[in-house]
């Protein structure tokens, strides 16, 4: 009944395109009548559609793209009906419509070369390089538009008639024709002078965009810095995340380090950093590169571009992941390509061997978690406890599905909510939330209007956190208590200690839920009804009466390995280690005589 329920809001939300349709057939009539107050009145209903869809139904593009009706050709339709209004009107003379036909030809022609010209700046993602942090001149991304200039750009592409058929209409009533000039006017110069902030944004484009001298330029200024260690990342802008979280501890490293990246729109979505930041663009100027200097590579994510990297037979090749999990991928068969696999404690080694990955146990390395050590064990200090609600993703597919987001997401918060001003709420969703389900962002969506509500109704205090309001990390400081599902969540919020709830969506006996995912060993359990959670913040929230804290110092070691010496020792000892390591055959004791053909 919900899905019936959630697919009927669906298709109502999307039958509002059909204001535009009806109030654009209204102009028309109106036109052909020749009244210029009705067509007046036509017009303002026009607008007020175009504004409300884009409230109500900010995807309205899809459809409206599908219907034959972009903004380009409403934008055509209403300045017909304005030629139409001229003609049946009876008011303006021969030459004031041929004005505004021959008009409205010319600034259509110079609205869509200035419309050109805005998606070619934008285009970034075909620029075969771009650098941060490589000394000045290099092939930055362009800066983006001013604001009014987004904001003209956005008015020519949707709304450029609108001062052609005010001042033509008024031109109609009063009778003065000389009034569609002054919109024409008005209209070609809002073009012109767009055009002309642009320049300079397209002169730099087209500089950045002559592949053979950006080369050049790159690779003279990485031979200058000569990187020793490259962390890899070739996911889109959504997944940065992964790459972010290790900026931080490479640049900590007593050896050089790079961000090495195949998108340009991640250049500009990394997180702050020293450390230079390369994009290469396209394979092949990948694998013409030269990172003679470079020792060991570091990736984080397992994509097929890694491929254009893992050729280099020179640089060892360490898969670092972006967390530690019990979830399958955490033991990725895909790993077996890398010389190491590096895990944050021996739960990720039991992690391989468990699996049929195949990855040999000498290459897993255990060097900790560097990028945690700014999670406090101290309370949040705030007036009440803090419940942070961190529920994973949805999934590549259901095999692979751990999220409680669409099974008991509500219930959750709810409960959480109804014990009023005694608790604080975060929320923070997964990036990824709703990528594959629509189900899941609608639950989403409801999460956060039960928060905005509870909020308004004097609750006060909680919150939603997305994107960059606050770091993982800075979430897990002030809160108390966890919920959270089987993903890398939970050993990065084990080392402060605090008690952590993990959800059971299906139902799974408590001993076997432990048994498959160690991570929930020192985890309040919640199943799928969530009938016990009142009970859980009860006890949790009670000091000196939590059950599982020793357990939880016990589970810290095995997902995380030992405080001492500190991750950061470990990871830089083990970057040492394999930048210093000989060559291949040497590592995996290969033997280097040459293979004879026996006659």
């Amino acid at each position: 009944m919900r899905r019936l329920v959630s697919r009927y809001s669906t298709l109502m939300r999307y039958s509002t395109v059909l204001w535009l349709p009806v109030t654009l057939g209204l102009l028309i009539g109106t036109a052909a009548a020749g009244s210029p107050w009705a067509f007046l009145g036509a017009a303002v209903l026009c607008y007020a559609a175009e504004y409300a869809l884009g409230r109500t139904l900010p995807d309205a593009a899809r459809p409206l793209r599908w219907g034959q009706m972009p903004p380009g050709a409403r934008v055509l339709v209403r300045q017909a009906a304005l030629v139409l209004l001229l003609v049946q009107s009876g008011g303006a003379g021969r030459p004031t419509i041929v004005l505004a036909a021959l008009g409205l030809l010319l600034v259509d022609w110079l609205r869509a070369a200035t419309l050109a010209g805005s998606v070619a700046a934008r285009r970034v993602n075909r620029l075969p390089f771009a650098t941060r942090n490589l000394g000045e001149g290099e092939p930055a991304l362009p800066g983006p538009d001013t604001v009014w200039q987004a904001r003209l750009i956005l008015l020519l592409e949707s709304h450029a008639d609108l001062p052609i058929l005010l001042f033509g209409t008024a031109g109609i009533m009063l009778d003065l024709p000389v009034l569609v000039a002054v919109g024409l006017l008005g209209t070609a110069a809002a073009a012109v002078a767009t055009a002309a902030a642009q320049a300079p944004r397209l002169r730099r484009m087209r500089a950045l965009l002559n592949a053979g001298r950006m080369a050049r330029d790159v690779q003279r200024r990485v031979n200058r810095y000569k990187p020793e260690v490259v962390l890899y990342f070739t996911g889109p802008v959504t997944t940065v995340y992964q790459a972010n979280m290790w900026l931080e501890t490479l640049e900590r490293l007593d050896r050089k380090a790079m961000v090495l990246v195949r998108s340009p729109e991640v250049v500009g979505a990394l997180a702050p950093t020293r450390l230079p930041v390369v994009c290469i663009t396209r394979a092949e100027d990948m694998m013409n590169f030269d990172l003679g200097t470079v020792k060991v590579a570091l990736y984080p994510g397992n994509t097929g571009k890694n491929l254009h990297l893992l050729r280099e037979e020179h640089i060892k090749h360490v898969f670092v992941g972006h967390g530690d999990s019990d979830k399958g991928p955490s033991s990725n068969p895909v790993s077996k390509v890398f010389d190491e696999v590096w895990v944050a404690g021996p739960a990720g080694r039991d992690r391989y061997r468990n699996s049929d990955a195949g990855v040999r146990d000498e290459a897993i390395v255990e060097v900790g978690r560097p990028q945690l050590g700014e999670i406090t064990t101290e309370p949040s200090g705030g007036p009440v406890p803090t419940v942070l609600y961190a529920p994973t993703w949805e999934g590549w597919d259901n095999e692979h599905g751990y999220s409680s987001l669409l099974g008991m997401g509500e219930r959750i918060v709810r409960t959480l909510l109804e014990q009023g001003p005694r608790l604080r709420v975060i929320y923070r969703p997964h990036p990824y939330t709703g990528r594959r389900l629509p189900e899941a962002a609608a639950v989403h969506n409801r999460l956060m209007r039960m928060i905005e509500q509870a909020n308004r109704s004097g609750a006060g205090g909680h919150q939603v956190v997305t994107g960059a309001d606050a770091s993982l990390y800075e979430c897990f400081n002030r809160s108390d208590m966890l919920i959270t599902d089987i993903s890398s969540v939970i050993s990065d919020y084990i080392p402060s200690l605090k008690p952590y709830v993990v959800t059971n969506p299906d139902g799974m006996d408590e001993s076997a839920f432990r048994a498959e995912f160690p991570s929930a060993s020192a985890a309040y359990l919640l199943s799928p009804g969530c009938g016990e959670l009142a009970d859980i913040l009860a006890v949790a929230a009670t000091p000196g009466q939590d059950p599982l804290a020793a357990e939880r110092r016990t589970l810290r070691d095995y997902l995380l390995g030992p405080e001492h010496p500190d991750a950061m020792t470990r990871f830089a000892a083990a970057v040492d280690a394999l930048a210093q390591a000989g060559p291949r055959s040497t590592m995996y004791r290969v033997s280097g005589a040459a293979v004879t053909e026996h006659a």
